[in-house]
């Protein structure tokens, strides 16, 4: 199963592995699998992790060749390998964003609550459009 963005961070200087198969591209953390379960995986033989990068290299780095799930990351499928520490001095910056309020939404945002159903449209990026009920 895929992690989420901040459980990736969090877990950084653990090995990656992918969750499930992925085609040749960038790595993201929807491409990744929980650490929490790779003791068993390892104890029964199903996975073996020697050579295997971090997650913080993994993330944004590129996958070469298809490969299945539960295949450990290592520098022989994967190019352009991050350097998990090169952001740390943006950390404090980052920080102060998430403690800005939630209300606080970029230029082109528009929110409606109309019938049950939150409709968030996001002008910025790839115009992004998101409903889900409330």
């Amino acid at each position: 199963m895929s992690i989420e963005l901040e459980y990736a961070l969090e877990h950084k200087n653990d090995p990656a592995v992918l969750c499930c198969r992925m085609e040749p591209g960038e790595i993201s953390h929807h491409n990744l699998e929980d650490p929490a379960i790779f003791p068993d995986l390892i104890d029964t033989g199903l996975l073996n992790i020697d050579g295997c990068i971090t997650i913080g290299q993994a993330l944004g780095a590129t996958l070469k060749e298809t490969s299945d799930s539960l295949t450990p990351l290592t520098p022989a499928i994967v190019d352009n390998i991050q350097d998990p520490d090169a952001g740390e001095e943006e950390a404090p910056a980052e920080e102060a964003a998430e403690a800005a309020p939630a209300i606080a939404a970029p230029a082109g945002t528009q929110m409606t609550f109309s019938g049950g159903v939150v409709k968030l449209y996001i002008a910025e990026g790839k115009d992004i459009a998101i409903e889900f009920p409330v």
